[in-house]
């Protein structure tokens, strides 16, 4: 690293160097940071908002105080102290940020508050010091007064380029081969590697002490012990998952989480292929009644312990499985014991994307697409439900799992969601699977079609509610977030 370095700071500029590597760190802090909230926050819009809302802000106060420094003592020993105080801030981010998320979510429930709060607390240290170095490179770049332009603009686009090679080094790479929290420890070794490029020679032994020091808590990220009943903690170039073993109902099982919402999807660990879940359960059980299924598909993937068991349950059928994470039949060949049937195709695609351009026309489609506990937003909407109706023979049936209720709180929820489908298909049933009078919050198996539904009057449960009108979803408005903020979810 420190070769290739010296090599580039010949060919460019040791400032420019500088600024390219600022950039890059930035850039792939600011990805791994939505990573590090996911877990016990979510993934939802608000975090996002809340990530870059506040880096910005933190980036801001950062230009201003190293500007105001700068002019009154701009010295190069100044920049490698920033960096190394970097380094410093990105390590212990790595180090409490698990202590930090779970005492902000025990301490508030809104995801606005929980976002902007562990944001603050955790990312705008390492952001303020990295942006107090951008002003300090242009006082030290600029010589003359003929060259102030040129020398700002030289630093700026060395930092912009950073910041392209760090978003698709981290989303591309660095997601896949290695996790978060492994991201930000390599983070900061490269901010580490670059304060030896300035004036090595100064203050030698305490810069040697102090990134002995560092370089040693970094390697500490590695071995940090996985908590008790995680199997594993995975990213991929599109989630974060975590994996851990428990029993429900009395039985042992392995869960897959996105989030805090709960459990996405899982197996019995005694081999059993049985559905682990009400709600899957009540989705085969609506399938096998459904007239007609030689095509089925099934949109979000999870374990892939439904696509398997419709896979078993129907050989003569052809399933389709549209996941958006390439990752996941991977994970659930390691960890879930899938054993995917020959009847089975998997396509990792976008949903909505799938839906649009596909020839293929299915008899019955699963929707069980969540992230966490919320629905895609492109996946709410009346446009997708147009494309969902042509990707389905005239006869075919929609079997959608909801999590709502028909309270004053998550009304709006579940009538905008309802309202969606029943743009596009007239004919409708619901299944509560807890609660009948659906005022408690639960998994609601919906199914929707154009033809009858009396192949479904033998299934228990079914129940007819009066929605009230609910928030027209579009793909131009569309505030999936805020409906289920209302509703108290995450």
């Amino acid at each position: 690293m420190r070769t290739f370095l010296k090599h580039a700071v010949r060919r460019v500029g040791l400032y420019e160097v500088i600024a390219f590597f600022t950039g890059f760190v930035l850039m792939a802090f600011e990805l791994a940071a939505s990573r590090i909230l996911a877990p016990t926050i979510g993934t939802s819009a608000y975090v996002w908002t809340s990530v870059i809302g506040v880096m910005i802000a933190a980036l801001a106060l950062g230009y201003a105080a190293g500007g105001w420094i700068a002019d009154r003592r701009a010295q190069k020993s100044d920049i490698v102290w920033l960096l190394l105080a970097a380094a410093l801030a990105i390590l212990v981010t790595c180090m409490f940020s698990q202590n930090t998320l779970d005492s902000v979510s025990h301490l508030f429930h809104d995801p606005r508050v929980q976002g902007v709060l562990a944001s603050t607390i955790l990312f705008v240290p390492a952001s303020f010091l990295l942006g107090m170095a951008s002003p300090y490179l242009a006082k030290l770049r600029v010589q003359s007064v003929k060259t102030t332009g040129r020398s700002v603009a030289g630093l700026s686009a060395s930092n912009s380029l950073g910041g392209i090679a760090g978003t698709f080094c981290t989303g591309f790479i660095f997601f896949t081969i290695i996790g978060s929290r492994e991201t930000l420890a390599l983070l900061a070794g490269v901010l580490i590697a670059c304060s030896w490029l300035i004036a090595p020679s100064v203050l030698r032994k305490p810069r040697i002490i102090l990134s002995a020091v560092l370089f040693g808590t970094l390697l500490l990220q590695f071995t940090v012990p996985v908590r008790a009943g995680v199997v594993a903690d995975i990213d991929t170039p599109t989630s974060h998952y975590k994996i851990i073993d428990g029993t429900l109902n009395n039985q042992p099982v392995r869960v897959l989480i996105m989030g805090p919402g709960g459990l996405q999807s899982g197996a019995y660990r005694n081999g059993s292929k049985d559905l682990v879940f009400d709600y899957t359960r009540k989705i085969a059980e609506v399938t096998a009644a459904a007239p007609h299924k030689n095509r089925i598909l099934i949109l979000g993937g999870g374990a892939f312990s439904l696509p398997e068991y419709m896979g078993v349950h129907y050989p003569a059928s052809q399933v389709d499985v549209v996941e958006i994470d390439p990752g996941l039949p991977g994970i659930a060949k390691q960890y879930f014991d899938y054993k995917q049937p020959a009847n089975v195709r998997v396509f990792a695609e976008d949903a909505r994307t799938y839906l649009q351009t596909t020839a293929e026309r299915y008899d019955v489609v699963i929707v069980d697409a969540y992230n966490d506990s919320s629905i895609p937003f492109a996946l709410t909407t009346r446009e997708y439900a147009a494309a969902l109706k042509t990707a389905m023979r005239p006869d075919g049936a929609v079997i959608a799992n909801f999590i709502g209720a028909a309270n004053d709180r998550c009304m709006p929820l579940l009538a905008s969601l309802h309202q969606s489908y029943d743009s596009a298909f007239s004919r409708s049933l619901l299944y509560p699977l807890d609660d009948i009078t659906l005022q408690k919050e639960q998994n609601i198996i919906a199914v929707y079609s154009n033809a009858s539904l009396t192949w479904a009057n033998d299934i228990a449960g079914s129940v007819f509610v009066g929605l009230r009108p609910g928030t027209t979803l579009t793909d131009n408005h569309a505030p999936i977030e805020y409906l289920h903020q209302k509703c108290g979810g995450y």
